[in-house]
């Protein structure tokens, strides 16, 4: 198992070197994530540059390639439709899409940490 998987809520959404989201960055896509860790007291989402394929509710291994250094973007929150700064530096991130036992797993810990919170 992984050992803080992260869910992508959102994937390959474009991001843009403008505040004004008008120069849309050609070689990259974004990633939204949120750890998945039950230990973890606060909901940790984090925007993410990747020229990786995700899938919206895959859970994925936290693995950045710091050899691929993006420099600051902006982004259209898919949420709330208002435009957002998605980083001023970041690292590309690489993760593996967890393997159907890790899902399992991970999904069993998360059903049982909502209930003893509900």
């Amino acid at each position: 198992m992984p050992e803080r998987p992260y869910r992508v809520l959102h994937a390959n959404l474009p991001f843009y070197s403008d505040p004004k989201c008008q120069n849309e960055v050609q070689d990259g896509r974004l990633v939204v994530l949120r750890c998945e860790d039950p230990r973890q007291k606060q909901v940790t989402i984090e925007c993410m540059p990747t020229r990786r394929d995700y899938e919206k509710d895959q859970l994925v291994t936290w693995e950045l390639n710091n050899k691929r250094l993006w420099d600051v973007a902006w982004y259209r929150n898919p949420d709330s439709g208002e435009i957002e700064r998605a980083w001023s530096q970041s690292v590309e991130f690489i993760g593996r899409v967890a393997r159907a036992e890790e899902r399992q797993t991970i999904d069993t810990v998360s059903d049982e940490t909502s209930e003893k919170a509900g």
